[in-house]
């Protein structure tokens, strides 16, 4: 059974691009910060994901959340689209923001660890 070292308070969801995945895990590791990680598929592109689940306390929260939004960037991207209302299809790419993070912090009232 592992201990953790601070109380317990919050639990930190973060949502990232996978292509940001090992910057984010860099940035992590070097504040020694514990995670769990979970592969995951969303938005409108389903473009993979990583998702970041992080146990901390009140005064790390902060700390965190920084590393977390320094880490991980949008950036622009191209898609392909097709463009309606022509005697033939055409495609022509379509500029959309894609990375980043987005970042849920969950109060924990209890937890139990067996």
């Amino acid at each position: 059974m592992t201990q953790f070292d601070t109380q317990v308070t919050r639990m930190i969801l973060a949502v990232v691009h996978s292509q940001d995945s090992e910057i984010v895990e860099l940035a992590l590791d070097q504040e020694g910060i514990s995670y769990a990680k979970f592969p995951s598929t969303g938005g409108f592109l389903l473009e993979k994901n990583i998702t970041y689940l992080i146990a901390t306390d009140e005064p790390k929260k902060e700390i965190i959340v920084e590393r977390l939004s320094k880490a991980a960037k949008k950036r622009i991207s191209y898609v392909a689209a097709t463009m309606d209302y022509t005697p033939f299809p055409m495609i022509i790419p379509a500029e959309t923001m894609v990375g980043g993070v987005t970042i849920f912090i969950l109060k924990i009232n209890h937890f139990e660890e067996y």
